[in-house]
């Protein structure tokens, strides 16, 4: 497994009353990161989020994700094909890190020691067990599915909020109306388009596409679903949208050109 990076962004902002820094952590599928933890750690952020996929809570007797309804028979036969393909490649060469509850119970534990640690849900979190809500509520975990909170960090009035894969747009209508900084946690950036990029949220953190998973000329590959060169890869974009490339390697085939990544968004004053 390659070396993680650091990469870090700056978004400006009118709500913005005094610097602070976010890290994003994104798509750990229970893998160990120690890696990306010890950067977590130099890093000192005044808080955490945790953008999904952090845990794989769905039928692990179902191979194949459910494909999305709006697909047509052609696209439904190739990404079944790419998932099962995935799979007997994995099962035939092995990963290095198989998945493991532990491993991200591990890594959110030492993340709260460090700052505020926030978490919404990504489509491989189909729904949390009694023990993870037990460890949430423990180490003061927040998690937010399509729901939102207050909290102040370094003088910022701030309301956090989780999108969820099953996304209200209800709530999420609510939440962008509501007074302070708004930082809306959302797995899938393709979201974006869809909801939210006609709302005035000042911070949009997202995951998912892995980066890519190849990257050629800065450009990823493929999307997760099998997407082929995904609009929101990794990057910033809008000026306030930051999709990180994850934390882990979940794929037969290795990144190319394309690292896992923490990465740390610095908010100022516009």
């Amino acid at each position: 497994m390659s070396k993680a990076v650091l990469t870090e962004y700056t978004v400006s902002s009118e709500r913005v009353r005094s610097p602070l820094t976010i890290a994003l952590v994104a798509d750990l599928h229970e893998r160990r990161a120690l890696d990306i933890l010890n950067l977590l750690k130099e890093a000192k952020p005044d808080m955490i989020a945790f953008a999904g996929d952090t845990f794989e809570r769905y039928d692990k007797n179902v191979y194949v994700p459910r494909v999305v309804k709006r697909r047509n028979i052609f696209q439904r036969a190739f990404l079944n094909a790419v998932c099962y393909v995935n799979f007997a490649l994995m099962q035939v060469f092995g990963i290095k890190s198989r998945p493991n509850p532990q491993n991200s119970y591990s890594f959110l534990r030492q993340a709260s020691n460090i700052a505020p640690v926030f978490l919404s849900m990504g489509n491989h979190e189909q729904q949390f067990l009694p023990e993870d809500f037990a460890f949430f509520k423990r180490y003061n975990i927040h998690l937010l599915d399509n729901e939102d909170m207050e909290t102040a960090v370094k003088n910022n009035f701030m309301i956090i909020g989780g999108l969820s894969s099953d996304p209200d747009e209800a709530w999420l209508y609510r939440f962008s109306r509501k007074d302070g900084l708004r930082v809306l946690l959302s797995h899938h950036p393709e979201y974006y388009d869809d909801m939210i990029s006609q709302t005035d949220i000042d911070l949009i953190l997202s995951g998912h596409n892995h980066g890519g998973q190849i990257r050629i000329f800065g450009k990823g590959i493929t999307g997760s679903g099998g997407k082929i060169f995904p609009k929101y890869d990794k990057g910033l974009f809008d000026e306030r949208m930051v999709v990180s490339a994850g934390c882990a390697n979940t794929a037969a085939v290795p990144r190319w050109g394309n690292p896992r990544e923490l990465v740390l968004i610095h908010l100022i004053k516009k």
